[in-house]
């Protein structure tokens, strides 16, 4: 469950992504450093070629999820094809 910290800009946005055909990447991220991707609209390794996940909700979560200092799994999709995408903060 999500909890409330106090440095929360030293937190890390992990995101591990598994796909179906083997790759397996994981990011530890800055909070500070992905808030300024989305900013800059840097994030588009979400964007899928087939529209099921709504992208711009998910990044919107990403970002209330900042703003209320929240840390935890903030995102756990799989996708009809075996890709599976993991987002937490740490």
């Amino acid at each position: 469950m999500a909890a409330t910290i106090k440095n929360y800009n030293d937190r890390l946005v992990i995101i591990n992504i598994n796909s179906h055909t083997g790759d397996k990447i994981k990011l530890n991220l800055p909070v500070d450093f992905v808030k300024k991707l989305i900013k800059n609209n840097a994030l588009d390794f979400f964007l899928f070629e087939e529209e099921i996940v709504d992208t711009q909700k998910m990044i919107k979560s990403l970002l209330d999820s900042f703003n209320y200092n929240l840390t935890g799994e903030i995102a756990n999709l799989e996708r009809y094809n075996g890709d599976l995408i993991k987002i937490k903060i740490q």
